[in-house]
């Protein structure tokens, strides 16, 4: 017979979760695949629980690196583009049912985006507006490649253990896939289906100019 839950020992606090070791190795993981899945496994973590450390409100500076994490993997989807767009896509070829070959499929679209983006002063559309004069002397600024990894290195070093936070481990949102889920309540409700609700009061019709 199965043992009632009564009967169960009770489960031990978990003191090793989060550690800042742990988060560190995450983040770099993150960085590098961007796949917060695979990132908390190769800790031994799961997403659950990255993500209810990131929603936990004490946890600012691990939600800060969580992002310049993944501004880093963009690296990632760009090489990915740019792959498809040089060498395609493999689609196969059927014949009667049966797959008989295949052929590289490109994407005229997204090599044209590569190239407006690249290439904005050859490829790009003509505005209609003329362009703005800038000041003498100002300088727009460019995004810095280098920036998500400074950002990361700066928030890793100010990162703390779960089980320090302020209510302790798990103490985060209730949070599945990263998403929070509220508790709604009325703010306030009538003690009795007879008690009327308050009404807005009647808008008087404005009185034409004679």
């Amino acid at each position: 017979e199965l043992a009632s839950s009564s009967q169960l020992p009770a489960r031990k606090p978990r003191h090793d979760g989060w550690t800042v070791d742990r988060q560190d190795a995450f983040l770099k993981a993150l960085a590098s695949s961007g796949c917060v899945a695979h990132a908390a496994r190769s800790v031994g973590m799961s997403r659950q629980s990255a993500h209810n450390l990131y929603n936990h409100p004490r946890a600012a500076d691990f939600r800060r690196a969580w992002e310049a994490a993944l501004d880093c993997s963009l690296r990632l989807v760009e090489d990915g583009a740019w792959s498809r767009s040089i060498h395609g896509v493999p689609r196969p070829i059927f014949f009667q049912g049966e797959q008989v070959g295949e052929y590289r499929h490109y994407d005229e679209r997204l090599t044209m985006f590569l190239l407006r983006y690249r290439r904005a002063h050859r490829y790009a559309e003509v505005p209609k507006l003329a362009p703005l004069v800038s000041m003498p002397g100002l300088v727009d600024d460019e995004p810095d490649p280098d920036e998500a990894i400074a950002a990361l290195d700066y928030y890793r070093d100010d990162l703390v253990d779960e089980t320090e936070l302020p209510g302790g481990e798990g103490a985060g949102a209730a949070t599945i896939d990263g998403v929070n889920f509220v508790n709604l309540t009325p703010t306030s409700a009538p003690d009795s289906p007879d008690q009327p609700h308050d009404e807005p009061p009647e808008q008087q019709p404005e009185s034409l100019p004679e």
